[in-house]
Formats: structure tokens, C-alpha cells, sequence
């Protein structure tokens, strides 16, 4: 059998304790309010935005209603009253504290549930074989870890990019099309003080930066990402799950990081063009993730096989339903696989199918 391609999304990543999209903004809320933050510190923040967020947007339980409803406003008063423009730079500025905060909740849950996860970890040693590329849109590292420690990835070059000076040759590949918790766009590579020659568009750099905490959790107990030596102000390296998503962050020095995510997705496609098998785990294929629909439904060859395993029913989102979609661009190999959850299915895959 020649190379497959999994494709990942929030349904695989349950089973080590990460929120679906369905209910991420009320957990997270409730996590920002709940959690003991130390005095003093960026996290201390949290209560406060959740409280701000609740106050100015109705409650829901879908983080892409709200990201959603954030950015409009965001939009929407760019070119306001002062009021509006005042409310827009607040907004924006607790904005920058939610998606922080979602780094922290990841973190805090990896190195909890997602420790234990026996799906990440069968999937990672007995499923996933040299060659093989997950394509993900999920955040978490914690197969990213489970790769690496079944001696299946290497960070030097396993991400679609080059960190120099890190191992590399990495049996597989893990492509991250929204980013990931673990990377950072670092201003002015992390220069605080002095004089340096940046120009429009590239002052963040040309690839995300990976903090010696993260390494260190992937299994690297003392390596140092050498673009990270210093430090510095950073942003995170997410798509977060708005309807319009943007692949590019628009600070006051022009477009950032527009190349780079067009290269991922330059790698997912040709991936998915050499692929002999395609699987596709919890990911519903929305309709509002126009990119990755296309991507998905267009780039594999038509005669290639393809299996899905995204959750029962039949509603949209389902296997059922996303089978449906393959069907109809005549993908006439598309079929559900025996088991319907990522968990139960990488332990029918490993141990064979349960008797009847």
C-alpha cells in the first residue's frame, strides 16, 4: 500500500480531553473565569476579558459564533465615531488576551487528560508508518508529542518548514493548517533594544518560532529553537475559527505571514495529490471552512480511496454526511470506515475488529 494521508480535526483530538468548536467558547469562558492565576501575571487578565466578552456579545457555546462576532465588530467600527473607534482598540486588545488564553488552556489540558489519551498514542505507534503526512486543523501538540516519541516525527523539518539546528529528516510529516499552540510569530526576532532594519511585511518573520517550554514537551528535553534564544514580544500562530478566516496577520507594518501559510497549504495539496489513501478523522468538513473544502474535495485524484471516520448520525458533519460530499465530486471510493469515532476506530485498526 503506498502513502496515506490522515486528516485531522477537533472530533480526534476529543479523546484526549480538547474541546469540540460546539461548546470551545463556553468552556473556555468558564475556564478564564475559574482558573487561580497568579497576581501579577499576563493570565491574571483572563477573568476579566471573559467577563468583557459575556458582557458585549450574546452567549454561545460555538467559538466560531463568537470569534465571528468579535471580528465584525472589529470591522465594523475601524472607521467609526471615536466611541467606536475607542470600544474597537479595547475589543481588539482583549482579543489578543482570549487568544492567549486559549494557548494556556491547551497547555494546562496536554499536560493533564491529553497525557493519557491511548488513541493518540496506538495511532501515533501502531497506525501512523514512515512516509505517511497528517494534514491537521487542530491546535494541540499532543501528538505531535506521541509522534516524536514513537521515533515518527522530528521538529527540524516535520512541520512543512525548516528550524535550523533541530533534527530533522522526519520520517512523516504534520502539516498544521490553522497553526498550532506551540508556535509563535516573534516581533523583530525578538530584538528589544537597539537599531535594527526591518521592511513592511516582515517583521515577524518568515516562520513561526517554537519557545524551549514546547520543545521540551515534544520530547527535546534541551533544545533551543535558535531563532527563540532571546525571547521577546510574540503573537500566536493560529486560525482561529471565525467564518471569513484570514491567513495573515494585518498589523499597522502590512500583511504578515501570508507566504507561509501559503506554503503549507501548498504541501497539503500536493500530499493529498500523491496520496494512495486518504483517511479523515473527526473533521466535518463545514461549509463555512472554504479553504479546506476545496482542498479536500478537490485536490485528491478521483480514483483514490477514501475513509471516514468523523462521528454517527447522519446531520451535517457526520461520516454519513461528509461520504455524501465525496460522493457527489465522484470520489466513488469514499466510504465510511467500521468504526464511526477516531478512538474506536484506531482500536479496531490496531486490535481488529470487535466480534460480532
Amino acid at each position: 500500500m503506498g502513502m496515506t494521508t490522515y486528516v485531522l480535526g477537533a472530533g480526534a483530538s476529543r479523546d484526549a480531553g480538547y474541546p469540540l468548536a460546539t461548546t470551545m467558547a463556553s468552556e473556555l469562558l468558564h475556564w478564564m473565569k475559574s482558573a487561580t492565576h497568579e497576581p501579577g501575571s499576563y493570565a491574571a487578565q483572563y477573568p476579566a476579558t471573559a467577563h468583557y466578552l459575556e458582557e458585549c456579545f450574546p452567549a454561545s457555546e460555538n467559538i466560531e459564533d463568537l470569534v465571528t462576532a468579535i471580528h465584525k465588530l472589529i470591522d465594523d467600527y475601524e472607521n467609526g465615531t471615536q466611541e467606536q473607534r475607542k470600544k474597537r482598540a479595547v475589543l481588539a486588545n482583549q482579543y489578543g488576551v482570549f487568544k492567549n488564553a486559549v494557548r494556556a488552556w491547551f497547555a494546562e489540558i496536554q499536560q493533564g487528560t491529553a497525557l493519557q489519551s491511548s488513541a493518540y498514542r496506538d495511532f501515533a505507534r501502531n497506525i501512523v508508518v514512515p512516509g505517511d503526512c497528517i494534514i491537521t486543523f487542530n491546535y494541540d501538540v499532543s501528538l505531535d508529542r506521541e509522534l516524536h516519541l514513537a521515533g515518527k516525527f522530528e521538529v527540524g523539518d516535520g512541520y512543512g518548514f525548516q528550524i535550523e539546528g533541530l533534527p530533522g529528516r522526519s520520517p512523516t510529516k504534520i502539516l498544521k493548517l490553522h497553526g498550532s499552540t506551540s508556535w509563535l510569530a516573534l516581533l523583530f526576532g525578538g530584538i528589544t533594544s537597539g537599531v535594527s532594519q526591518f521592511s513592511p511585511g516582515h517583521t515577524l518573520g518568515d516562520r513561526p518560532v517554537i519557545p524551549k517550554n514546547e520543545l521540551s514537551f515534544l520530547g527535546y528535553a534541551d533544545a533551543i529553537d535558535p531563532r527563540f534564544a532571546r525571547g521577546g514580544a510574540a503573537l500566536p500562530v493560529m486560525i482561529f475559527p471565525a467564518k471569513s478566516k484570514d491567513f495573515y496577520f494585518a498589523p499597522n507594518t502590512g500583511d504578515e505571514y501570508r507566504p507561509f501559510w501559503n506554503e503549507l497549504w501548498r504541501q497539503a495539496e500536493a500530499t493529498l495529490r500523491s496520496a494512495s489513501r486518504v483517511v479523515i478523522c473527526g473533521y466535518s468538513l463545514n461549509s463555512v471552512d472554504e479553504r479546506a473544502c476545496k482542498l479536500l474535495l478537490k485536490a485528491p485524484p478521483k480514483d483514490t480511496e477514501i475513509v471516514v471516520a468523523s462521528g454517527e448520525g447522519d446531520g451535517a458533519g457526520s461520516t454519513t454526511w461528509v461520504v455524501r460530499e465525496f460522493k457527489q465530486e465522484n470520489y466513488a471510493k469514499a466510504r465510511p470506515a467500521g468504526e464511526l469515532l477516531f478512538q474506536n476506530w484506531v482500536t479496531s485498526v490496531v486490535n481488529g475488529p470487535a466480534p460480532a
